[in-house]
């Protein structure tokens, strides 16, 4: 069995509306799988009734977060990335996708269906996704995976340079909605992500896409994952 750890905080971005992320969440809270999902109260208040014997809503704040304290023009004083949507990728955006791993952590630590298999979905994933049907049975088959390491969909080849500046350019290397695996190697992908994160603070006075931090971890750690081949389609939870 494996729980599905998802989470939502309603910063204001160009992607899509919080009654538009509501609606994409809720096809997740309906389905009858172990799950724990952080929302922020906003969040939480919408969907509070949903909670069930498959489902437990942990109300989170952005203040909850070990990052919460840096997001701010000093330690960010350098955040300057390149992209075509800056209304959407700003640095409380990147502290939300930043957040995904803490958020596994949390969840694993409170491991409230006694799992060992963990996996994170984005909580709007359904948009990527053909089809209800197809949505549901793809999450429905992700309790019957079982993985060592940290499982994990690519779109670039990892092994190539693509001459990217991975601390001003987003790098697709990692498709980024979706990882899981066994919970003792998520935890210390956890720990790596955190232990860096406050490092490029630290140093660069910045922050950009987890997945380009996930990327820099990985150079370092290739023992810890387990790559497959995807794109944000179907395919990210099919050949999960």
């Amino acid at each position: 069995m494996t729980t599905i750890v998802s989470g939502f905080l309603s910063i204001l971005n160009g992607n899509r509306s919080f009654d538009k992320y509501l609606e994409l969440g809720i096809k997740l809270l309906n389905l009858n799988v172990p799950k724990i999902i952080f929302a922020d109260k906003l969040m939480y208040d919408k969907i509070k009734t949903y909670e069930n014997e498959y489902t437990r809503l942990i109300l989170y704040n952005a203040t909850d977060s070990y990052l919460y304290p840096y997001i701010n023009d000093t330690c960010l004083s350098k955040f300057d990335i390149n992209t075509t949507n800056p209304f959407k990728d700003t640095p409380d955006y990147m502290f939300v996708q930043c957040n995904k791993t803490e958020w596994m952590k949390l969840a694993i630590e409170m491991n409230c269906f006694n799992t060992n298999q963990f996996i994170w979905v984005d909580y709007g994933i359904r948009h990527l996704i053909t089809s209800d049907v197809n949505f549901n049975q793809y999450l429905l088959n992700l309790q019957n995976k079982q993985h060592t390491n940290v499982r994990i969909g690519t779109i670039w080849n990892l092994n190539r340079n693509y001459n990217n500046n991975a601390y001003k350019d987003v790098m697709w290397y990692f498709a980024g909605s979706v990882f899981g695996g066994d919970k003792s190697k998520l935890l210390i992908f956890a720990e790596k992500m955190k232990s860096i994160c406050l490092q490029i603070i630290a140093e660069k006075q910045t922050l950009m896409w987890e997945v380009n931090i996930w990327y820099l971890i990985y150079q370092e750690n290739k023992e810890l994952f387990d790559c497959y081949q995807c794109n944000h389609n179907d395919s990210i939870l099919d050949n999960y």
